[in-house]
């Protein structure tokens, strides 16, 4: 199927949260115009690998895409749609109990903490609790208290390491790994609890210590982060996130290093329009904020000019008109090239030979990258 093609059309149009009267229409449009061909295999596939099937499910559920009376069809998967929305619905809430215990003990305990990503995206910029998926509770924290969230998690049954093969422990990483953690990655190793659920094979809780990653070029002040960010509720506790600026620099950061390494090209995790939704929600809230200008200073500041604006330039391709051009003008660097490599992180810098949008839809955009990657996963 093409990027242009009608299933990409609808998945791009049912890919956020909320759907305007004429987004609905085009929709509609769509699916009737293309019924006798339209492959909803491949639509399905798509959901799942941009992490939006759960999103589908909600539109299809209340918009009834699903049926079409003048034609007599009954569109097949759709109950897989709504019921992927349905359980991710039940799926949230457990992380919610789950995080909400953790997020408790560490504001008993005194450690200052950020919560980042998926976690507070989830909370604070989704309307419904199904529509986003989320996994790991991730937090920015000074280096000085790692040891004090590790003593926490321990005892909350967390260990340090990898899932085992089997799914039933976690293990610890090679000296190999360790030793690449401590070189390259911004994050201690990762603490894992398994809870024996088939829809929550773990609990992750990453502790990072910069938003970005070592040898990137790029640093965040810490301490200043901490000091500036936002007071919430999250997972029913008092908590605090990110101001609005450092978490779509944050954001932007998160999907340039992952669409961009070969370690997660290799795990189908590099290209997700969920990636990319979160910047253009979080890009809206700084537009009616009128927070671009401080935005734009810190990822100055923070010598992360290249991150953002790749993230912001493909975003509006994905989702236009949410960004200003002026906005991009100013943080477009002179050289562009870069927007079509990948690698790097210690390893070669290849170039794809295919356009973005047709990369973002290929399912064999794993097996055309030019070499392997050289993280060890054990």
């Amino acid at each position: 199927m093409s990027a242009t093609g009608p299933e990409s059309q609808v998945l791009r149009l049912l890919a956020r949260p909320e759907l305007t009267e004429e987004q609905k229409h085009e929709t509609r449009g769509l699916i009737e115009d293309n019924l006798s061909s339209f492959d909803w295999g491949f639509l399905l596939d798509q959901a799942t690998r941009h992490n939006v099937l759960q999103m589908l499910g909600k539109h299809f559920a209340d918009l009834r895409y699903y049926y079409f009376p003048d034609q007599r069809v009954i569109v097949p998967h759709w109950w897989v749609l709504c019921a992927a929305y349905q359980a991710n619905t039940i799926r949230n809430e457990n992380l919610s109990t789950e995080y909400g215990q953790v997020l408790g003990l560490l504001n008993e305990a005194g450690v200052r903490y950020a919560v980042r990503k998926g976690a507070a995206l989830g909370e604070h910029l989704y309307p419904d609790p199904g529509l986003r998926r989320t996994s790991d509770l991730d937090l920015l924290i000074e280096r000085t208290d790692a040891r004090r969230v590790a003593e926490i998690l321990t005892e909350l049954g967390y260990e340090q390491g990898r899932i085992a093969p089997d799914g039933k422990s976690v293990q610890a990483l090679s000296k190999q790994a360790q030793g690449f953690w401590r070189l390259h990655v911004n994050n201690a190793m990762p603490f894992h609890r398994i809870p024996g659920r088939s829809d929550i094979p773990y609990y992750g809780v990453d502790m990072c210590f910069d938003l970005f990653q070592r040898g990137s070029g790029s640093a965040s002040p810490v301490p200043e982060l901490l000091d500036r960010s936002t007071a919430v509720e999250l997972y029913g506790v008092p908590s605090a996130m990110l101001s609005l600026p450092d978490q779509l620099i944050d954001t932007c950061a998160h999907l340039f290093k992952e669409a961009t390494n070969l370690y997660y090209i290799e795990h189908e995790r590099d290209l997700q329009l969920s990636k990319f939704l979160d910047v253009a929600l979080l890009a809206d809230r700084v537009t009616r904020s009128g927070g671009w200008e401080q935005t734009v200073a810190r990822v100055r500041e923070y010598q992360a000019v290249r991150q953002v604006y790749f993230a912001l330039h493909f975003t509006e391709l994905l989702f236009p008109g949410g960004i200003a051009p002026e906005v991009l003008a100013e943080l477009r660097p002179a050289d562009c090239s870069y927007l079509e490599e990948y690698g790097g992180g210690g390893q070669e810098v290849f170039r794809w030979g295919t356009p973005f949008l047709d990369r973002l839809f290929d399912r064999k955009r794993r097996s055309r990258a030019a070499a392997r990657s050289v993280v060890p996963t054990v």
